[in-house]
């Protein structure tokens, strides 16, 4: 196994210069690596005790790349469409092809200026918030959630302003996904192919390489197979619906859902002014730009609906020649969106209750009922499904009496979920330790001053969720005021 990194590939940009801007990024001669992500390292191939010195390496060479690429894309921020955003400062550095023959992008972010920064925009981002990326994404993989993965975190020397009085530590982040196209991508392909800009064929090709790399085999089995752009779209708005369903059945709130943070690979991507849930509320909100609760808790399956229903309207032509099939179509793949999404939510929340098989209306009722009285209560999430699964007594309105108990048993009983199996379901859905905000906040304060343990071992926490560590009770208590956390958004 080697100790360096293999080199990477720029297909993307190559088959798409239409959708990229060449720009090197801004790496300073003093930057650290301040942070590897040993485990993701071995998994590209990198020999164990070399992870730090294989990024080592990688930094050096990304500081004398002379053109690397920022990603063009369009987006609706907060409902009002913007024709051309794009990587205001990030850099796509190219695909890398594991052992496994997965390709995965590798992107910095916070590393300098591009074509498509904001006037007067350093392209820089604070340590604090990359950090934040590191913990929630890895965190989310820990549970099972697809998501983008921070690599390392290199510390730049540079202190930048944002919204401290005083400046801050900036950071840049190495991360990876499964790749960096969006809903918003399409959208800047369809308006700058209908405005001349860019080869009118550049979409369909960009729907094929989607295909492609995401979703092969989409044109096998039995029958006629349906128009490439209708099969992206249905495997996106699929993803996407199990994906949202995963985040509320962890409590996760993404934040920021414009389209442009839409993964069509159906990764989480993108993590702002992300956070977890610590009491239950249907309309939490910590997001200190989204003052309407346009991204609230409750609202993510309705808007990401919303957004693949813009997702469709940058592909209509394709999926159909006559205007009025191809919005039939598009119009039965949001439909079958919302039919998913609530099946997917259902068996989420019922293995956390330990019911296995294909839980049907009632168990759907019976969940939403158990919602509405912890919202009722201001019962912590997390705790209470923990509870529940340790056999621990439950206090407030949902354990008075003691009747949901026996329903509950019903329901495991017609699933035919022996105690054994539903405990085995439970451990497996119900995690002890999650990012919770108040030790994130106090991990991320300690690292703006150099001070990395903390951080450390709320990491070495959430990498295994499941599992009660012996000296780490402090990171399952919820904090005295959670009402009041405001997230940031890190730009």
């Amino acid at each position: 196994m080697p100790s360096q990194f293999p080199p990477l590939t720029t297909r993307f940009a190559g088959e798409f210069p239409d959708l990229v801007r060449e720009c090197a990024p801004d790496i300073p001669a003093g930057v650290r690596v301040g942070a590897v992500n040993a485990p993701l390292a071995r998994e590209f191939g990198i020999d164990k005790g070399a992870e730090h010195t294989a990024l080592e390496q990688l930094t050096r060479s990304f500081a004398s790349v002379e053109v690397a690429h920022a990603m063009a894309y369009s987006g609706h921020q907060f409902g009002t469409f913007s024709p051309v955003l794009g990587d205001g400062r990030a850099h796509l550095m190219g695909e890398l092809t594991c052992s496994d023959g997965r390709v995965v992008d590798v992107h910095l972010k916070g590393s300098g200026r591009t074509p498509f920064s904001r006037p007067g925009s350093d392209g820089k981002a604070p340590l604090s918030a990359m950090y934040r990326e590191y913990l929630v994404s890895e965190g989310l993989r820990a549970l099972g959630i697809p998501a983008s993965r921070a690599l390392a975190i290199l510390e730049t020397g540079e202190r930048i302003r944002r919204r401290a009085p005083e400046p801050e530590p900036a950071g840049i982040l190495v991360r990876t996904a499964a790749s960096h196209v969006r809903v918003g991508t399409f959208q800047f392909a369809r308006i700058a192919g209908d405005q001349g800009a860019i080869e009118p064929e550049t979409r369909e090709r960009l729907v094929r390489f989607a295909l492609e790399r995401h979703y092969p085999g989409w044109d096998e089995g039995p029958g006629d197979s349906p128009a490439p752009a209708l099969a992206l779209l249905r495997g996106v708005a699929s993803r996407q619906a199990r994906l949202v369903a995963q985040w509320m059945g962890v409590g996760f709130v993404h934040g920021v859902l414009n389209t442009d943070n839409v993964s069509v690979a159906g990764e989480s991507i993108d993590f702002g002014p992300c956070a977890f849930l610590d009491r239950y509320e249907s309309a939490a909100c910590f997001s200190s730009i989204d003052t309407g609760g346009r991204y609230a808790y409750g609202q993510q399956a309705a808007i990401t609906q919303w957004n693949i229903a813009r997702f469709a309207d940058s592909l209509l032509d394709l999926i159909d020649p006559d205007p009025e099939r191809a919005v039939e179509e598009a119009s039965a793949v949001l439909s079958e969106f919302a039919e998913e999404y609530r099946a997917a939510f259902t068996r989420v929340f019922a293995r956390k209750l330990g019911i296995g098989g294909d839980p049907g209306t009632e168990v759907e009722q019976f969940v939403a009922r158990m919602l509405e009285a912890l919202e009722r209560e201001e019962g912590d999430f997390t705790l209470l499904f923990r509870a529940l699964t340790e056999g621990r007594e439950l206090e407030g309105e949902f354990a008075a009496g003691g009747a949901w108990r026996a329903e509950l048993e019903e329901f495991r009983a017609r699933a035919g979920t022996d105690p054994e199996h539903a405990e085995a379901l439970m451990r497996e859905a119900n995690p002890i330790y999650i990012p919770r905000n108040h030790h994130v906040e106090q991990a991320l304060r300690e690292v703006e001053r150099g001070e990395t343990a903390r951080f450390e071992r709320l990491l070495e926490a959430i990498r295994e969720p499941f599992t009660r560590r012996e000296g780490f009770d402090d990171l399952e208590s919820p904090p005295p005021n959670a009402r009041y956390f405001t997230s940031f958004c890190g730009t």
